[in-house]
């Protein structure tokens, strides 16, 4: 069975159009979906007003044509508790290679809650699968990781080694600089560079919401050069021209589309190359994002700031980074508390106990006492024979042998 997109009209599964929404138990799967779709995008008016944006839609659509591949053929009332359990099953593990690639717990759990809400609308959604039925387990932290100064640099030092790496490594230091998101990225388009300036900005119609539709300045020189070799390797791969995207989409092998932009696979092959030489293997494209917040934050700068330049984040991510910027705080104060420390002293020797009670010391004592008062009456001290010389050690006092 194929799925063949249409962007502003839904996905042809193959069957008769349906009124717009009318879902029903008795349907396929794909007849279901293909009455969702009508659903959601169709448009409402002649100015072309719609329920969703053409983004949300293609998100949807990728998650219907995943669902599509296991329930294409069942009726919705025959789906079951079961039958979900199963999904999650295969479609994590890929099992018998349905799916390009296995997906993780929360991809699953997406697709899951698109098909129950189907299925609710279509009313076969039974008290059975609401009491039985849970999603995956999601233990991966919500915000992507973020590489160390270190794996930042390793990644970047292996990405500039090759040629055929180029491209990768002007993505990275680009996206390490502008804190865009991948999407953002991918479809950013010439007339949205201006190198006189060192502005970039975000393709209006890709920004996810209005705060993230926002020109970016670019300080750094590293990052500038980067977009620089971005800019003229689309001229010279699509032509020039204001709407033909800085990734464009590639066609066949050597042959390229400027009026769309890569897919989230267009350079995968050439990161994943990377990304195991640099021995990053949790690393992801999302990750420059995070990692180019992590390092703002690291260096202090203002969190509004930080949140402003990468698209007004939710309140979790502002606080996962405020964290980090407070963490870093703590860090330069030690630093700082250390450097203006006195060292320390080393520790006094201890003083060694002397016994004034010791009948020996005694007598020395009374002794040196009785010369010094004879020789402060001019008298002569009698004299003492060598063999009757002592010397005492007092701790802290250099006494001479009398």
């Amino acid at each position: 069975m194929s799925f063949d997109f249409k962007c502003d009209q839904g996905i042809d599964f193959g069957v008769p159009p349906l009124n717009y929404g009318e879902i029903s138990r008795e349907m396929t799967f794909v007849e279901a979906a293909q009455a969702f779709d009508d659903y959601m995008s169709c448009p409402v008016s002649s100015g072309q007003a719609r329920y969703r944006a053409v983004r949300t839609m293609r998100d949807v659509r990728t998650k219907l044509k995943a669902l599509a591949k296991f329930f294409g053929g069942y009726r919705l009332q025959e789906i079951d508790y079961a039958l979900l359990r199963r999904y999650q099953k295969e479609r994590f593990e890929n099992a018998g290679a349905r799916w390009a690639h296995p997906a993780g717990a929360n991809k699953v759990n997406a697709e899951m809650s698109l098909l129950i809400r189907i299925m609710k609308l279509g009313n076969a959604y039974s008290s059975t699968i609401e009491r039985l039925f849970l999603h995956l387990r999601v233990d991966e932290c919500e915000i992507p990781k973020a590489l160390s100064p270190a794996e930042q640099e390793r990644f970047l030092e292996v990405a500039a080694s090759r040629p055929e790496w180029y491209v990768v490594y002007w993505y990275s230091l680009l996206a390490l600089h502008l804190a865009f998101s991948s999407d953002e990225m991918r479809t950013l388009q010439q007339g949205g560079v201006n190198l006189a300036y060192g502005i970039v900005s975000v393709n209006r119609r890709a920004g996810k919401n209005k705060y993230r539709r926002r020109d970016a300045p670019v300080t750094d020189a590293t990052a500038l050069w980067a977009l620089e070799q971005l800019l003229n390797r689309s001229i010279s791969l699509v032509g020039e021209g204001p709407q033909k995207y800085l990734f464009p989409a590639r066609i066949s092998r050597g042959n390229f589309d400027g009026n769309h932009h890569m897919g989230e696979t267009g350079m995968r092959k050439q990161f994943e190359a990377v990304r195991e030489a640099a021995d990053l293997p949790s690393f992801c494209w999302n990750g420059w994002r995070h990692t180019a917040i992590t390092r703002m934050a690291e260096a202090g700068i203002p969190i509004a700031t930080i949140m402003a330049r990468a698209g007004h984040c939710s309140p979790k991510m502002t606080a996962h980074y405020t964290h980090i910027s407070e963490q870093a705080e703590r860090l330069a104060l030690q630093r700082m508390g250390t450097r203006s420390r006195p060292k320390p002293q080393p520790p006094t020797p201890a003083r060694a106990e002397v016994n004034f009670a010791d009948p020996a010391i005694v007598a020395e004592i009374a002794r040196q006492v009785a010369l010094a008062l004879e020789r402060e009456r001019g008298m002569e001290a009698p004299k003492v024979r060598s063999s009757d010389r002592r010397l005492i050690e007092f701790p802290g006092n250099n006494m001479q042998r009398l």
